[in-house]
């Protein structure tokens, strides 16, 4: 795998980064900084990289458009999380995927050639991984969507959207502060890498639900009753009451929201709670004050809920910064 920046304006390579065959290194994991000030702005990439796994860590403050240009002669499976800024990726001279703040994609191909450019200052963090470190996770079958078999297809879209506030985002950050060495931090960076991926997967899952014995009218009950959780979150009702107002019944109203949403009724509550805590707790509010504002009659109880949503707790918010 080859990794090349260039300055859109001259066309002139700057820097260049070569990868071994599969990341495969020497000891437990290789690792490398690269910084570069020139006239059309600032770049700098810590990159490291060991068997089936490659993280990169991309910082850019261009004065002029620029591209990071991305090339390898076999499958990879790419995760790109846009910490800050924006990045638009370029297939074939073709822009076809665009992230902005806090927004991230996951895609596959049997080889790459694609142009990240960037406009603005931006701050990505990317994870590639191979076809063996996939493969042996999730088994072939379960790419039976992959390029190879799909001629004249760049890329397959896992899946895409928004981040912020959720366990992936708490996952970058404990993979970029890592201060383990040796076979311990490898260890440690390939499980937090197969949780996201396992976030990811689920996901995944969750876009394509289906909704086979729903109609439309069902559906359109369904999402009001999701409009209802989100309105009410401090004062929440049962489950049946929930039917009653949306005209379900409770049979339907908890399969068809699992099939439609990839959660169940008090999950999705659980996790609306906790995201707009996040939200609430980096404007200076207090745990208690936060903890009533979602409905926790308990600052306790919201505490614990808090930690076990995104691994740390709530009065360290403010503190954190990816």
């Amino acid at each position: 795998m080859n990794l090349t920046f260039t300055s859109q304006a001259s066309k002139a390579k700057t820097i260049r980064l070569a990868y071994p065959a599969n990341f495969a290194g020497i000891g437990c994991y290789e690792e490398r900084n690269t910084a570069l000030s020139e006239n059309w702005g600032k770049f700098n990439i810590s990159d490291l990289w060991f068997e089936g796994v490659c993280i990169c860590h991309t910082a850019i403050k261009p004065k002029q458009p620029c591209a990071v240009n991305l090339q390898c002669d076999s499958f990879c499976w790419i995760m790109n999380f846009v910490l800050k800024g924006e990045l638009n990726a370029r297939f074939d001279g073709v822009k076809q995927l665009s992230l902005k703040d806090g927004s991230h994609h996951t895609f596959f191909t049997r080889s790459l050639n694609t142009d990240l450019v960037f406009e603005q200052h931006a701050n990505i963090f990317t994870i590639c991984l191979t076809r063996k470190f996939i493969s042996k996770l999730i088994g072939k079958e379960l790419l039976k969507d992959k390029p190879d078999t799909n001629a004249g297809k760049t890329f397959t879209l896992v899946t895409n959207g928004n981040y912020r506030h959720t366990r992936p985002h708490a996952i970058i950050k404990e993979i970029i502060e890592a201060e383990q060495t040796g076979y311990i931090r490898r260890i440690f960076l390939e499980s937090k890498i197969l949780e996201l991926l396992s976030l990811q997967l689920q996901q995944a899952d969750s876009d394509k639900a289906p909704t086979k014995g729903f109609n439309r009218e069902d559906i359109a009950r369904l999402q009001e009753a999701k409009a209802y959780i989100n309105q009410n979150m401090q004062t929440p009702c049962s489950l049946i009451e929930l039917a009653r107002k949306t005209g379900l019944n409770d049979f339907k109203l908890k399969k068809g929201f699992k099939a439609l949403f990839g959660n169940t009724v008090f999950g999705y509550l659980y996790n609306v709670r906790m995201d707009s805590a996040h939200t609430l707790l980096q404007d200076d509010k207090s745990v208690s004050e936060v903890a009533e504002l979602i409905g926790y009659k308990n600052p306790h109880h919201f505490t614990a809920a808090f930690k076990r949503k995104f691994g740390f707790l709530p009065s360290q918010v403010n503190k954190m910064q990816v």
